[in-house]
């Protein structure tokens, strides 16, 4: 019997997300943030676009080695994330009588 549930598209891409002058090291007074820190922000990045109504795809962050690239020169982030696009109820505006963090 076929599932009623619709199929929602799925796969894996390259992302990339600008590195601030801080976590370069660029500001004065400023080492930069080590690679560490930036794959914890790169994690807190990801979970908050999962938890974002107007962003349509929910993301698994990477977990093999040469998925994350940390290019300070080129001032981004490049991660390699699987992704499945939201079910429509989990996009647009948050249910009447929702409450966050609940």
């Amino acid at each position: 019997m076929p599932s009623k549930t619709p199929i929602r598209p799925e796969g894996e891409k390259w992302f990339e997300w600008p590195l601030t002058p801080a976590s370069v090291g660029l500001m004065v007074m400023s080492v930069g943030m080590t690679a560490a820190e930036l794959i914890g922000e790169l994690y807190e990045t990801i979970s908050t676009l999962n938890h974002d109504r107007g962003w349509n795809l929910t993301m698994v962050a990477p977990a093999r080695f040469g998925e994350i690239v940390i290019d300070r020169e080129a001032g981004c982030l490049r991660a390699k994330c699987a992704w499945k696009a939201k079910d429509p109820s989990q996009l647009g505006p948050e249910p009447a009588g929702y409450v966050k963090g609940a």
